[in-house]
């Protein structure tokens, strides 16, 4: 899968998340929201209109 964003800029996002997750002693997340799920992953999907 082609990223929207430059390799750099996906791994700054992760490591943002995995920083907070560790601050707040989560072990998983949950993305629902097709905005989050690009957002981190940039993937890009219809199932916003979709269950997915």
């Amino acid at each position: 899968m082609a990223l929207h964003f430059e390799r750099s800029e996906f791994d700054a996002r992760r490591d943002r998340l995995m920083i907070e997750m560790a601050e707040k002693k989560l072990d998983a997340m949950l993305l629902f929201a097709q905005e989050s799920m690009y957002w981190l992953t940039g993937y890009d999907t219809f199932g916003f209109c979709f269950f997915q």
